[in-house]
């Protein structure tokens, strides 16, 4: 290996081990793909695999593939790639088979163990041999990092992101919208955060024992990513509480949203447990609040639903009490 070579492949491990979140891991990791010549193309995808428990006696395999990392400010659907839709059966790299001169057109990099999903990255291009060993060394890399970034931004139970990959999000979404303000946050579409929290878990644990309170914790879990949209993000808050941030949903969306889910948990047989409810606490994120200002927001109002009535969803703008109590409570509030 010549010294440019060396020097070169030096540069973006440098670049890689840089990043601070398994996101911006993965921007890096594709921007460095697509700076090859041999590279035209190159796509990354998180692949869910779950076996949901119907019953004591029956388990269901579902399967859900996802373009990432996403943009939250497009509309976009989750893709099942051809080429990717076959990853389950490709360890390290796999390619399509070379033509003539030796060249294959594309190239499958999978990505598994750690505390997530199983990821894949497609590659399109002019591939050779020497291309096919550098993407196989970066692939490598990108793997032992992602490990490392699963073991510490994702809850071990329920594999959902957690309450350090919550802050480090909020603040991105923050940002945007300060950056683009919304006007109208009725019927603009905009972001929403919302707190969901199991409804007399304790009764769970204390009946059935923490086993199937953890059963439902990840049930819970894995509705959560069935019935939320794929530019949603969903995170474990602890506990029994979960977060999610709804974007490019108008106000009634958000609403039509949340109650969607809220109706869906309290008509599913949960095994073993029977019946539970969720209630939900709703946030508009605009652009002068900070994500503790929103998490606050967001608890007030999950807590007017508990002491309400319960498996319900409450909107803090649309529940004058909570409205009235923030501009008592405006001039004290601390920003550092």
């Amino acid at each position: 290996m010549n010294s440019l070579a060396a020097k070169q492949i030096f540069s973006w491990m440098l670049r890689l081990s840089a990043q601070q979140d398994y996101q911006s891991l993965t921007h890096e990791f594709l921007d460095i793909l697509k700076e090859n010549a041999c590279i035209n193309e190159v796509s990354g995808y998180e692949i869910y695999n779950h076996k949901r428990k119907v019953s004591d006696a029956e388990i269901i395999d579902e399967r859900l593939i996802r373009r990432f990392p996403l943009d939250f400010t497009k509309e976009d659907d989750a893709e099942d790639n051809a080429y990717v839709s076959n990853a389950d059966h490709v360890i390290g790299v796999s390619t399509n088979e070379a033509d003539a001169q030796g060249f294959c057109s594309w190239a499958i990099l999978t990505v598994k163990g750690g505390n997530g999903p199983d990821r894949a990255v497609l590659v399109e291009g002019k591939l050779d041999t020497h291309a096919l060993e550098m993407l196989q060394n970066l692939r490598e890399v990108y793997q032992n990092l992602v490990v490392l970034h699963d073991a510490k931004e994702r809850d071990v139970l329920t594999t959902l992101p957690n309450r350090q990959s919550l802050d480090a999000r909020l603040m991105q979404v923050c940002q945007h919208y300060c950056n683009h303000p919304i006007i109208d946050k009725i019927n603009d579409k905009s972001s929403w955060l919302a707190i969901l929290d199991i409804d007399h878990f304790k009764r769970v644990n204390d009946n059935f024992g923490h086993l199937y309170g953890d059963e439902v914790l990840l049930i819970f879990s894995q509705m959560m990513g069935r019935k939320f949209r794929y530019n949603d993000f969903l995170f474990r808050f602890g506990g029994e509480e979960f977060v999610v941030v709804l974007n490019l949903a108008t106000q009634d969306m958000a609403l039509a949203a949340f109650n969607r889910f809220r109706a869906a948990v309290e008509a599913y047989h949960f095994p073993t447990v029977g019946k539970v409810t969720v209630s939900i606490g709703v946030t508009h994120i605009d652009q002068t609040a900070m994500p503790s200002n929103l998490l606050d927001r967001a608890d007030k109002a999950l807590y007017y639903a508990k002491e309400h009535g319960r498996n319900q969803v409450v909107v803090y703008e649309l529940t004058p009490e909570l409205v009235a109590s923030e501009s008592d409570d405006v001039g004290e509030i601390e920003l550092f």
